[in-house]
Formats: structure tokens, sequence, C-alpha cells
């Protein structure tokens, strides 16, 4: 397996595609592109026609996706709010790969499970690593993508999905997605592969709880009522009396999260353990909270709060068991709540996974949204930093 990357933050020129297929061939040599992603920033956006079209056909890509972002990733450097595009592209020897493209309202009938596999590409019979890029405003996180990522779950059973929505817009029809070098302004483009192949994921979400677990004692769809017998208003009153300072200071600049634990019986509860969702609101009146997300009673959960030192660290922690484990390369989508947004320097996300892993062949995006698993299923995040790394599953060198 060999995967290399190219860079550019030139907008127009007609060469560039041809530059930067120059620079992919003298990582791959005359080794066919297995799999191919482009990442532009939005500064790409009447460019990138043309661009994704010539090098999907330079490099003479098998499958060719990609996606407009705010920010672009390349190597360990991070470009926030500023021109940049990187195209990473893989050899994958004894690896099979499919591209699609999905609609929201493709879903419905795809319910069953025939349909699904061959409109995605993958048999029965196989176990599938997927990858997605979706536009958040034609392609909803409810019940568009909650009901896909479910559907994935039930026909391939425990198989790890990653990937992000585009952040490039402000309003509808400005995202772009590639799909086998064509751009498209809709929907959710992915791929699946199998094979001789390990993606494996790394998902930091940044967030350490605060207070002690509760248990939702009454709920319905995304509105919790009650928190161990008590409105959620009235926990978050006495949590705030009874925080540290630091963490006073947190919420008060931050804003609070909530978690539900992933595994409910475990016996103990620690930072990593719970999927992060977002209090929309609080009922003054009732006491009840609103969470961008459905819960159900019976649920565990724990407020959590978010900083540049519980981030740096709950990273470290989880790229512990990458280091010293040679990849082919990786793909990493941040929220484009991270960034300097919440660390003092630039490129924290990147650099930290080249001190951990080394110079490896890497992009990514930072995303309106991230799709990763937590546990043993896949969802949709926010604020965390979701890597996959790339590694044959034999034992020749990557």
């Amino acid at each position: 397996m060999k995967i290399a990357t190219a860079f550019t933050r030139a907008i127009k020129g007609d060469d560039t595609a041809l530059a930067l297929a120059t620079h992919i061939r003298s990582g791959l040599g005359d080794l066919p592109v297995d799999l191919g992603f482009i990442f532009a920033s939005a500064h790409y956006e009447d460019e990138l026609q043309r661009l994704a079209l010539e090098l999907y056909e330079l490099l003479r890509a098998r499958t060719f996706v990609g996606v407009t972002a705010e920010g672009v990733i390349h190597a360990d450097q991070e470009y926030e709010s500023q021109p940049a595009l990187a195209v990473w592209a893989a050899n994958m020897p004894d690896v099979t790969v499919r591209s699609f493209h999905l609609a929201e309202s493709d879903l419905e009938r795809l319910q069953d499970p025939e349909p699904f596999r061959d409109h995605v590409g993958a048999p029965a019979d196989v176990d599938p690593n997927f990858i997605l890029l979706g536009d958040p405003f034609t392609f909803s996180a409810t019940p568009g993508l909650v009901t896909l990522l479910d559907q994935l779950n039930h026909v391939y059973p425990g198989r790890p999905v990653l990937g992000g929505m585009a952040s490039a817009a402000d309003e509808p029809g400005q995202n772009l997605l590639v799909f086998d070098g064509y751009t498209l302004r809709h929907g959710m483009v992915g791929v699946a592969l199998w094979g001789n192949i390990n993606l494996e994921m790394v998902v930091s979400q940044g967030c350490r709880p605060i207070g002690r677990h509760l248990v939702v004692t009454r709920a319905d769809g995304n509105i919790i009522h009650e928190l161990s017998g008590q409105p959620p208003l009235e926990v978050v009153k006495q949590l705030l009396v009874n925080a540290p300072a630091r963490d006073r200071l947190l919420l008060q600049r931050r804003g609070l999260l909530v978690g539900y634990a992933i595994n409910e019986y475990q016996k103990e509860f620690t930072q990593g353990d719970f999927l992060i969702r977002l209090p929309i609101g609080f009922d003054p009146e009732s006491g009840a909270m609103a969470i961008n997300d459905l819960i159900r009673t019976g649920q565990t959960v724990q407020f959590q709060v978010r900083d540049e030192s519980s981030a740096t660290n709950d990273l470290d922690h989880a790229l512990a068991r990458e280091r010293d484990r040679p990849a082919a390369g990786a793909l990493l989508f941040t929220c484009n709540g991270r960034g300097t947004r919440l660390f003092n320097h630039r490129s924290h996300d990147a650099r930290m996974i080249y001190d951990a892993c080394g110079a490896l062949p890497m992009a990514g995006f930072f995303a309106a949204g991230e799709i990763a698993p937590i546990g043993r299923r896949s969802f949709l995040n926010g604020q965390t930093a979701s890597i996959g790394f790339f590694r044959p599953r034999t034992n020749d060198n990557v």
C-alpha cells in the first residue's frame, strides 16, 4: 500500500492540475490510483469543477471524491480560512474500492438490504470500511444522516464509518462535492473499501466530564424532562454553584455540553466514554432541556466542558496506541470549532499526529460535523478530531 499527497495555494492557473498530478506521480510512480481525495477551501468554488475533472483524468483514478471546506489540512499544517487545496491518492493492492452518491430522498427506496448493497457496491459477504463526505444543507443530520448510519450498521453490522460534512458554505448551494471527477452541489458521496486493508480510526472528542453522571428518568424525543428525578435546569444550576472556578469560567466562555454513555453497563465513566451532544436550550417554566439528538429514558448522561488542555490530553491519549505503528497514510477530519478557535496555535491536531506517528502522507479538512465511530457504532459528532489510519492487513511493509 502506497499513498502520496500534493498541495497548492494557487487558485488560478492552467497548469495547477498538472503540477499536482506530477507531484502525486513522484510519490506513486506508475502505480494505479485506486482511491483519491481532493479537499479545497471555499476560494476554489469557481475553479474546482475544472481542477477535479483534470486531476481525475490525469491520475486515471479509479475513484476520486472530495469536498469544499472552511479549512484544509495537508501533512502537519492546517490552513484555516485561507486558499488551500490538498490531493490525497492511494495505491491499494488487493483492495476493492467502490464510490457512490446518495441524495437524502434515496434513503426511502433503499430501506431493504439488497437494494442498499447494490447502491453502495459492497456485497453481503465482505467487511467494508466506509468514508462519507456530505453537504449539510441537502443531506440533513436528522433524519438523513442518522438514517444512513443506522442503515449502514444494519446492513454491515459493526463496520466503521469515517467522514465529515462540507463547511465552505454560508447558505445552500455553495458547498461542492466531487464524485469521480464531477462536481455536485447536493447529497452525500462515499466510498466502500474492503480486502487487504485495515482502516483503523482514532476519535478524540476533546471534552471532559464535570459533576456526576445522571440517569434520564423522563424524556421525549430530544427533550429531557428529568435527570435523576430533577428538572435539568435545576441540575445545571446546582452544577454551577458547586463547580470549581475554572469550570465556571469555561462554561461561561464555551458553553455547556452533555454526553450520553455509549455503554450504560459500565460501573464507572471517564473521559471518552460519552457521545458528546449540544444542549439547544431550557424551558424556564418546566426546567426541561432540549439537545441536538434523540434521547431516551434510562440513558446515563453527564455534563461536559471543553478546553484546550482537555482536548490536547484527550488527543494525546487517543493517539497513544498508534505510536510506533507504521501506516501508509492517514485522513484527518477535524471540527471547524477546533483549530485556532480552541487552541492558541495553528495546526494543533495535525502536528500532534505527526509528533505521535511520524511524517506520514495525510490530508483532510475542517468539517461541519465529523462522522466516526464511538464504541461499536458510528455517529455524526461535533468538536472531534477523527483520524483514519490506512494499513494493509498483511505483514508486508506499508
